[in-house]
């Protein structure tokens, strides 16, 4: 059989399975939806709560992460860097592709084989949940399934990656060789550094897995996988091979089935519904009618839309995009300057991220185990600092060169104030999400399950959304819910190879010891942040760092929450940063007869802002605690 028949094959079977998964994977979160709001309603006005309804949202997690990571796949959506793979030539990138295909293939066989072991030792031992005595082997079958479907697919993106290899190398053979052997050799790492004459010491063999992990990373192979994989060999070596496959066999399922990851797709959920009922139009077109014949007016409503939609977004590329779509054509019509049009909406984006929910919030909570609440209410003031020095720097641009940014159409006073009831639709869901979460109403997960129901019913009775549009926010959250957890599962897998290494203790004791101010270390490793957004959307650069700098930065003495909202802030800074800049790319695919280099001239004038406001949140952390701090 040749090649393309194999991957063919392959392609028939996997892909009606994996819109299979998909439909299971939208009902499934359309029921924690409807779950977790009924059991708020009872419990508040009937006091008449569900009993067990957390466990079954746990339980409901790992169905929709599993079910969703195959599917992903399918779609090419887990996150990797291509940064470098995308200038290799169709041959090259072949042979890479190939090699780290297979890899991936290889740590999710492993992974498969390991769940399967824990899911019988689960059914032996009849291990159930704690409130509704549910047995809890059949949810890790679940994980099996999950990630059979995903070797295969991984499998048969290897075949795929063989068939270019053998259309575009002179001497394929000699190609598929090499990679062989150098899949072969990382396999036996372990292996090899024990058979060495010299003990190589924890430290040591947390750098070289440091630098394997990013060696892994630049070859465009999935982050999670690559994550697994160098944690699973590092882990080998430093304890056993035995210890390592046990990880294996238990952190997928219990990263996926912790609550606090369950205000991952709920969140999600919510932004793309206002998204699609167009909520966001609504706000923009308020802030323009009240600021829009002021000098860069149109301007200053991008960057006030670009906060009321993070209000119930958390995405920044996702507020580029959304906020570049309606807004940019406005300015384009009254004349703007192409580099301020598009220089304030890639910059508002990033606002997406910073105004509570934020799902690099919840992330960063979870590697922490701090408060999610916290750190959401942590974030409103730096936000809205963020959206206010915008809106000055624009106005002093605009004042001091009036052709940047001519004044908009104007607005009577009737239409000011009728335009306001357009935006009692995010106002009420921004209240009752966060304004529940600062006031101990509801938990996290609560607020997220809510507010993508309030967020449902407005579009509904706005009459913004239908059945298609419904699915598809449905559709969309499973997907990057998946990928966000493959993310979180590889970090987990990576962290016990870490800590192993000794790493983290031992930069943190370095660190602290250094005849320098501390000032100097928290801007050195915040320099880092910004130079990693370049290269990486912010959640994998969260992921990557924070098990490494946090033990350094509480050592120093500064608060975790704190220093939450400064890397937030940071790298979200790097989105926005030459020479890459994630949200400069997003937008360009919007704008796309803007160059590059317009859009990043416009950008400068905010990144300075930035900093001015990154400065004071640094030496004024009240601006970031003081809300908290008034929590109960």
């Amino acid at each position: 059989m040749k090649r393309d028949d194999i991957s063919n094959s392959f392609e028939r079977v996997v892909s009606p399975l994996g819109r299979i998964m998909d439909s299971v994977g939208r009902v499934i979160l359309a029921s924690m939806v409807l779950l977790i709001t009924s059991d708020v309603v009872l419990r508040y006005f009937f006091n008449r709560p569900i009993k067990g309804s957390y466990e079954l949202v746990e339980f409901m997690m790992v169905i929709l992460v599993y079910l969703g990571l195959a599917y992903t796949q399918t779609r090419k959506a887990h996150v990797a860097i291509n940064l470098l793979t995308v200038k290799l030539s169709k041959g090259r990138l072949a042979v890479t592709s190939s090699a780290t295909n297979f890899l991936c293939t290889v740590i999710f066989s492993i992974i498969t084989w390991r769940c399967a072991l824990q899911a019988e030792a689960l059914r032996s031992s009849g291990t159930s949940s704690d409130t509704l005595f549910i047995p809890n082997y059949p949810f890790m079958w679940v994980v099996v399934f999950g990630s059979v479907v995903l070797s295969l697919i991984f499998l048969k993106d290897t075949i795929g990656s063989l068939s270019g290899v053998f259309k575009h190398c002179r001497r394929p053979w000699l190609w598929i060789t090499l990679d062989a052997l150098f899949v072969a050799s990382l396999l036996k790492i372990p292996a090899w550094f024990h058979m060495l004459p010299w003990e190589i010491t924890r430290p040591l063999m947390g750098i070289i897995g440091i630098l394997l992990l990013v060696l892994l990373l630049f070859s465009s192979m999935p982050i999670g996988p690559v994550m697994a994989l160098v944690g699973y060999l590092g882990f080998s070596y430093l304890v056993n091979p035995d210890a390592s496959l046990a990880i294996l066999g238990t952190s997928p399922y219990r990263s996926a089935s912790s609550h606090a990851m369950t205000t991952i797709p709920l969140f999600v959920l919510m932004g793309l519904l206002c998204f699609y009922a167009e909520l966001s139009k609504d706000v923009y077109a308020t802030i323009r009618n009240w600021v829009g014949r002021l000098p860069g007016g149109l301007a200053m409503s991008t960057v006030g839309g670009c906060a009321g939609f993070a209000a119930v977004s958390g995405s920044s590329m996702a507020t580029a995009v959304t906020m570049g779509t309606i807004a940019l054509p406005e300015m384009r019509r009254y004349k703007y300057s192409d580099a301020l049009a598009c220089g304030c909406v890639a910059a508002g984006g990033s606002i997406g991220i910073l105004i509570p929910p934020s799902i690099a919030f919840i992330i960063y909570a979870t590697l922490t185990e701090e408060s999610i609440g916290k750190l959401f209410i942590a974030g409103i003031i730096p936000g809205l600092m963020e959206a206010a020095f915008y809106m000055i720097t624009i106005y002093v641009m605009c004042k001091m060169r009036p052709s940047l940014g001519p004044p908009g159409p104007s607005s009577t006073l009737k239409e000011k104030i009728l335009s306001l009831k357009d935006t009692w639709g995010i106002l009420l869901l921004f209240v009752l999400v966060i304004g529940g979460i600062y006031a101990g109403v509801f938990t996290p997960t609560e607020a997220a399950g809510v507010g993508a129901f309030g967020a449902l019913l407005l579009g509904i009775i706005k009459r913004k959304l239908n059945r298609e549009k419904i699915l598809t926010s449905l559709a969309d959250a499973s997907k990057n819910t998946a990928m966000l957890l493959l993310m979180l599962i590889g970090a987990d897998i990576f962290s016990y190879f870490l800590t192993m290494s000794q790493i983290p203790f031992l930069l943190s004791e370095f660190v602290v010891g250094l005849a320098v101010p501390k000032a100097v270390t928290i801007w050195a490793i915040l320099l880092v942040y910004i130079i990693l957004g370049c290269i990486m959307p912010i959640i994998p650069a969260i992921i990557l760092t924070i098990p490494i700098f946090l033990p350094v930065v509480t050592g120093l003495g500064y608060d975790p929450i704190w220093f939450g909202v400064i890397v937030v802030t940071m790298a979200e800074m790097g989105q926005i940063t030459p020479p890459v800049g994630i949200n400069v790319f997003a937008l360009s695919g919007v704008a796309k007869d803007v160059p590059l280099g317009t859009i990043f001239k416009g950008i400068l004038p905010f990144l300075i802002a930035d900093l001015v406001r990154v400065v004071l949140v640094f030496f004024i952390p009240a601006l970031a605690l003081w809300l908290p701090s008034l929590m109960g």
